[in-house]
């Protein structure tokens, strides 16, 4: 490989890097904003957050290759000719087909990669992120309801005082809402002084034990 060739290499191929990584940062934020519902107030550890964001970071790339690839390339070609790189190579006999040849191929071959990576990585990224959010609450079923508020889980709205326990199975003060599908105006109210949420992965039900409760229905006539 020649000297020039070296040259718009390593020109484009760090103009290249960085705008990825600010692109891919952006997006990333992007995401996080998306999502935050389920990621915020719900005690989620270190490491449940770490894989919401590896799983969800292959969808990104289609959206940022494409970006950073143009802005790379306007950067790096604005600058050589900025600096009459350009008007050198030609006046040493060097045209532009010629001094661009490398880049193509290395565009090329980046595009064979992109290429495999989305047909391969993306859809099993997209399936562990799918079935990582949907079974969140099988792992650690607290994560459904937050602390001092009224979360939707199903066809009731459950607000509890206080979480408890290793993985916060273990309420404290729960208050139930069922949600009213029939029209007919009637209220069903479930008050209980604790409980115990019991999940299992083998199954999506989520299960609440109640003690010490009491059961209320407001039935109008």
């Amino acid at each position: 490989m020649k000297i020039l060739d070296k040259y718009l290499l390593k020109t484009f191929l760090g103009t290249f890097a960085t705008v990825f990584v600010i692109l891919f940062f952006v997006f990333i934020l992007q995401t996080v904003w998306l999502f935050i519902a389920e990621l915020a107030g719900k005690d989620l550890d270190f490491m449940m957050v770490i894989k919401f964001l590896a799983f969800s970071m292959p969808r990104i790339v289609p959206l940022v290759l494409p970006l950073s690839i143009l802005l790379s390339s306007i950067m790096s070609f604005g600058n050589l000719s900025e600096h009459y790189e350009f008007a050198a190579m030609k006046s040493s006999g060097i045209s532009l087909q010629r001094a661009m040849r490398s880049l193509t191929i290395a565009i090329a071959i980046l595009s064979v990669v992109a290429f495999f990576f989305a047909n391969n990585v993306i859809p099993y990224a997209e399936f562990k992120f799918i079935n990582f959010r949907k079974n969140i609450a099988q792992a650690k079923p607290a994560l459904a309801i937050a602390e001092g508020q009224f979360s939707d889980v199903g066809l009731y709205n459950i607000k509890v005082n206080k979480k408890s326990g290793e993985n916060g199975n273990h309420l404290t003060g729960i208050t139930i809402h069922q949600k009213n599908q029939n029209g007919d105006g009637s209220k069903t109210v479930i008050r209980a002084t604790d409980g115990e949420l019991i999940s299992s992965d083998k199954t999506s039900i989520l299960q609440l034990v109640l003690n010490d409760g009491n059961y209320y229905q407001d039935i109008v006539p």
